[in-house]
Order: structure tokens, then C-alpha cells, then sequence
């Protein structure tokens, strides 16, 4: 096994579950352990990865990390037929709730050690995969104004605070959205491969993780008012469908451009920054997860 973890931003309560994970794995198996201190040290970790011999790659970390890791080891061909390892040590864990890994040393070392494991189909937006999910306004906005360092501390609170922040000061973007040649102009976009929104809120009965399908939703006018309605939806059914004022997409690609301002996204909950444009997609590719 090889297994690759950024130490800093990891509790105590974190990192005791991985040390007990690594701890059971080694009891019977070889591991060999990266601490990476930022996402500089990361790339140069799946650098010698690639020129390793080993069976197993475990990410631990939340979401984010499981994202960058994808995009590092997809298009090289010595990481090809790895199976990938998860130990769930994130904020909102959505991956552990898909696939319903619980958080616990001895059930995550089950499911590391098994030859149990699914087929997860990535998506594209420009040049990054995703897993889960990319978003374009709203939520990209919280997520770019989150510290990564309070998050350490506060966990799920800091973004339960910013996103009250972000409702009670809503300022909206207009983009253009491209999609079999029809123009659609929106505030937010969602384009969702998993079924599961903020940790364990269901947004959609139409896909997950497993299946190679995306679904998108487009807020056309985004205001307070609406945004409270998407809550109540999503609290009582769990889905988004029903809202009038969103418009729902099943299709394999779209297309976003700018008006007055750059687009600022986010893939997998991790901040992207901004672009003039930006291509979504369903591709090809996948990874071979391991899965209880």
C-alpha cells in the first residue's frame, strides 16, 4: 500500500483515525507512507509514485483530496490498473456518504484489504476531472472565501457561517450557459454526478456516484427568497426537480461564458479560481474504487 496524506490539515481526532488504519495495515501488509505539507509536496509525491512498485493507492483526506489525487494519476499510465483507497478524514465527506464507508479503523481497514471495488466515471470541466460535482457562482463564492486553516478548526461551522454570509449580502453574476445551441442566462450552475449535496442532503434522485451521467441544474435568478425554497426542497424530497425556477439538464456536455465577470468554479469542493470560459463534460475515464 501506499499511502499519501497532507498532515496539516488534519486534526488530532483525523489523523488518530489514520494511524490506526496504517497501524492495522501493517500488521500484514507493506505500506509505505507519504506526509505531503501542501499541494506542491503532494505533486512531487505522486511523481516517485508513478515510478513505484506497489499494488494499492489510500488518499486520506475529504473530498478535495480524493479530487486531486484523481487528476494527478488519471492520464498516466503507470497508475492504470491501481486500485484507489479512501480514508475519510474530510469536512463534508460526500464519497463516504456514496459509498457508504463508515468511519471507523476497523471497517476501513475491511474495505482497504478487500478486492471489493466499483467503477466511478469522472467528468471534466476545462482541463480538470471531477467525481462529484462543479459549481459556477454561488457556492464557488463560499467556497473561495473559506480559510483552509480555520476549516482545520471549525469543520462543517465555516461553511454554515459563509454560506449565511454569502445569502444576507447575495450578489449575483450573470453567465451564459451553452447547451445543443441554446442560450440560457443564470446566476448559479450545479452540475452534479452525485447525488448528495453539503454532506448527506440529497439533491437529486437521478444519479450518483456510479453512474456516468451529470445533472445540472441552472438557477436562472437566484434571490434569498428562492434560495430558501432549494433549502426547504432539499430537507423535505430530497431534490431539486421540482423548483420552477430551476431549470434541470441531463446532458453529456454545456458550455459557460462570461459576461461582465470572469467565472469563478469549484470542482469537488476545492476552489478553481476563475476563467473566461469553461466546458463541462461526461469523458471516458474512471477509477477503481474500493467499497464496502
Amino acid at each position: 500500500f501506499a499511502v499519501i496524506f497532507n498532515s496539516n490539515t488534519a486534526s488530532r481526532k483525523k489523523l488518530n483515525l489514520i494511524n490506526k488504519v496504517i497501524s492495522s495495515l501493517q500488521s500484514s501488509h507493506d505500506v509505505e507512507l507519504f506526509k505531503t505539507q501542501n499541494e506542491r509536496d503532494a505533486k512531487e509525491v505522486f511523481k516517485k509514485l508513478s515510478a513505484k512498485n506497489f499494488d494499492r493507492l489510500v488518499v486520506a483526506g475529504g473530498d478535495g483530496s480524493v479530487c486531486f489525487a484523481i487528476n494527478q494519476i488519471i492520464d498516466d499510465l503507470n497508475f492504470k490498473d491501481k486500485l484507489l483507497g479512501y480514508i475519510p478524514t474530510g469536512t463534508t465527506n460526500i464519497l463516504q456518504i456514496e459509498t457508504q464507508i463508515k468511519k471507523r479503523s476497523e471497517e476501513i481497514f475491511n474495505v482497504l484489504i478487500s478486492d471489493n471495488h466499483k467503477k466511478i466515471s469522472l467528468a471534466k470541466i476545462n482541463n480538470k476531472y471531477f467525481f462529484l460535482m462543479a459549481g459556477v457562482g454561488f457556492d464557488s463564492k463560499i467556497v473561495e472565501s473559506v480559510n483552509v486553516k480555520i476549516k482545520k478548526y471549525l469543520g462543517k461551522m465555516i461553511f454554515v457561517y459563509k454560506g449565511f454570509e454569502h445569502f444576507l449580502f447575495l450578489k449575483n453574476n450573470k453567465m451564459e450557459i451553452v447547451i445543443d445551441n441554446e442560450k440560457i442566462l443564470a446566476d448559479w450552475v450545479l452540475c452534479t454526478s452525485s447525488k448528495y449535496y453539503a454532506g448527506s442532503y440529497s439533491i437529486t434522485n437521478d444519479t450518483n456516484i456510479f453512474a456516468n451521467k451529470i445533472i445540472t441544474y441552472i438557477f436562472k435568478d437566484l434571490s434569498r427568497v428562492n434560495l430558501l425554497y432549494y433549502v426547504w426542497l432539499i430537507l423535505t424530497k430530497g431534490d431539486l426537480s421540482s423548483a420552477k425556477s430551476v431549470i434541470k439538464k441531463d446532458v453529456d456536455q454545456l458550455k459557460i461564458n462570461m459576461l461582465k465577470n470572469k467565472l469563478l468554479f469549484h470542482v469537488d469542493g476545492e476552489n478553481c479560481g476563475y476563467d473566461d470560459s469553461l466546458q463541462i463534460q461526461t469523458t471516458n475515464k474512471f477509477i477503481n474504487l474500493l467499497v464496502p
